[in-house]
């Protein structure tokens, strides 16, 4: 199962239609987002109301919508964005905690540059402002203008031409279509829960035939699994699975010490892959794996 996927995709990964896509919009729960281009932002986070700054980065990946924001989107098909929260950390790139501009602090945009380090930044979802203009007002500028022609035109005083206008910031704002929503893997399987089919089922990697071919790529779930049966050997698969639904409820992990599995439910484990891609195993593949990995 992918990070996310587009709701373009919907239609052929998981049989959703036009319809079925904008009834989860309208009458439940589930969340959608966006996905942003390149792009620089500031990174940070409201206090009061105003805006601290952590630091500058360049981002490509999802970001979040408000509900009225969704709402906008599914019936004008187009919103403008300022501010959001990032969703995928790992695609922060290019992370400087130097302040970039020359205009003074607390202006329009930011109350405080705070200038933390990226391992310090205490959001698991960061908010960030698109990068700011730097630039004269334009309404300034108008009536510096208007200004000078009035100076001009008094003839009892002497000329004096207007003051010299400074840059200021001003928030800049980014439009998105329908095209760009996406939806996570997280949220579609909040989705299954609303319709009487399994939506998933076209998308779910539990097919026991793969697990073979899979091991030889050594993934991540299968190193965790084989350090495990190291040290017990003899451990039915159920116990395995039990142990390791004990093991994500602690603080620090004992035997997932990397935090590859993300969530194990009744029937269904949540992994993570090398790509940071969330994967999904039913409790039957499971057990099926541990007897593979128990041949190896």
């Amino acid at each position: 199962m992918k990070t996310y996927y587009r709701l373009s995709e919907l239609n052929e990964t998981c049989g959703l239609s036009d319809a079925d896509i904008q009834y989860l919009n309208t009458d439940t729960e589930v969340s959608f987002c966006l996905y942003c281009k390149s792009t620089y932002v500031l990174i940070g986070g409201w206090v009061k109301g105003k805006f601290s700054c952590f630091g500058q980065a360049k981002y490509a990946g999802l970001i979040s919508m408000t509900k009225n924001q969704q709402t906008e989107l599914f019936e004008k098909n187009k919103v403008t964005i300022g501010s959001s929260t990032i969703l995928q950390k790992n695609k922060i790139a290019h992370y400087s905690t130097e302040y970039p501009f020359i205009v003074e602090l607390p202006n329009s945009v930011i109350e405080k540059w705070l200038g933390i380090s990226f391992d310090k930044i205490p959001f698991e979802y960061m908010p960030f402002y698109f990068y700011p203009e730097q630039r004269t007002s334009m309404l300034k500028e108008f009536e510096n203008m208007c200004k000078d022609i009035a100076i001009r035109a008094d003839r009892t005083t002497p000329y004096e031409p207007p003051e010299s206008l400074k840059e200021e910031l001003f928030h800049h704002r980014k439009s998105f279509t329908l095209e760009e929503a996406c939806i996570t893997a997280g949220e579609l399987r909040k989705a299954n829960s609303y319709f009487s089919h399994n939506i998933l089922s076209k998308i779910e990697t539990d097919d026991p035939k793969k697990v073979t071919k899979s091991n030889k790529k050594n993934r991540p779930i299968d190193l965790l699994l084989k350090t495990m049966l190291k040290q017990y050997p003899d451990e039915q698969a159920n116990v395995i699975w039990n142990m390791l639904g004990e093991d994500i409820m602690r603080d620090s992990r004992l035997f997932d010490t990397e935090e590859i599995i993300d969530e194990i439910g009744s029937d269904t484990l949540y992994w993570f892959d090398t790509r940071a891609d969330l994967n999904q195993m039913k409790k039957k593949s499971f057990y099926n794996l541990i007897r593979e990995l128990k041949k190896t």
